[in-house]
This record gives C-alpha cells, sequence and structure tokens, in this order.
C-alpha cells in the first residue's frame, strides 16, 4: 500500500528531484503555450492590421494565464531554494503546502488557457 507523505516528511533526495522535475514540466508546458501563441499572432501578421490587433487582443488573456502559469512554479523553486531555518515543522509545513499551492494554480493557468484558446481564436478570425 502506497502512502503520500508530505516533502518535508519525506527526508529523501529524491523527492527534491521529483519537486524539481514537475517544476520543470510546469514551466515548459507553460513556455510552450505562449510560444504557439506568439506563432498563432505572427501567422496572422499578414492580414490587415485591423484584423491582426483585433486577433491579438482576442487571445490576450490565453497568453497572460501562460506567462504567470510560468512565472508561479519559479515563485515555487524560489521557496524551495530559500535559505531559512527548516527545523520547525510549522515552517516546513508552510513551505510544503505554499509550494503545492503553486504548483496546481499554475498547472490549473495552463489547463484553462489552453482550453480557451480554440475558442479565442475562432472569435479572434470572425472580424
Amino acid at each position: 500500500m502506497m502512502r503520500l507523505v508530505p516533502i518535508y516528511q519525506q527526508g529523501k533526495q529524491g523527492a527534491k528531484h521529483m519537486g524539481h522535475r514537475l517544476t520543470i514540466a510546469l514551466i515548459f508546458l507553460n513556455a510552450m503555450g505562449l510560444f504557439g501563441c506568439l506563432i498563432l499572432i505572427a501567422a496572422n501578421g499578414n492580414q490587415t492590421p485591423d484584423i491582426a490587433i483585433h486577433f491579438t487582443r482576442a487571445i490576450q488573456s490565453s497568453i497572460r494565464m501562460f506567462i504567470v502559469g510560468a512565472g508561479l512554479p519559479l515563485a515555487a523553486w524560489e521557496i524551495a531554494a530559500a535559505e531559512f531555518d527548516r527545523s520547525n515543522a510549522k515552517v516546513r509545513l508552510l513551505e510544503s503546502w505554499t509550494t503545492y499551492l503553486l504548483m496546481i494554480v499554475s498547472w490549473a493557468l495552463f489547463f484553462i488557457a489552453a482550453w480557451r484558446l480554440p475558442t479565442l481564436i475562432i472569435s479572434g478570425l470572425r472580424v
């Protein structure tokens, strides 16, 4: 039977590596989403300026979500790398919960932005 144990209680180096892998994966996914949006803007740039501006404004919310989604894992990474006294159990618990919360919010932002992007593209092309 497998038990879920918070990172601060595991005491293993493997848990930190898994957290770093998750952080890198979330940053990569959000960066790829942002890069995809930029490619769509560039591909639509050969249209008339009014259409290109309307299209860019249509997908602007997804771009913002991808940028914030990439920044949150970086904040979690900074919390994990911060130099403070982790001997207190409350400090370790707060660190773990903050890191998990930032990761979940980052994943949610990626999912929402990716989910909304096709609809925003279609609405941006309906000028």
